[in-house]
């Protein structure tokens, strides 16, 4: 849930960036650079424990998850493993 909101706020800061730099006058592509630059040093500098956050709750998702191995995958590892059982060192 952390990544979500952490996402959110980025993209709406961004936005709110962007928005300041087109009153500001600096045209559409400068506006675009500039909100990016400064979306970037705002998340690093002031999101910091909500970003660990966000990557401890992706980490976590991951990690929990096998691989998913079809019927004929996981006949070839069984096959591969029983040629190679006792043939090599472990």
């Amino acid at each position: 849930m952390r990544i979500l909101y952490y996402g959110l706020l980025r993209v709406a800061l961004f936005f709110v960036l962007w928005w300041v730099g087109l009153q500001l006058g600096l045209g559409m592509v400068m506006a675009t650079l500039a909100a990016a630059i400064l979306t970037f040093a705002v998340s690093y500098l002031f999101l910091g424990r909500l970003r660990r956050g966000a990557s401890q709750d992706l980490s976590a998702a991951w990690e929990g998850r096998p691989g998913r191995r079809g019927r004929t995958e996981a006949a070839d590892a069984e096959a591969e493993d029983a040629y190679t059982q006792g043939r090599f060192r472990e």
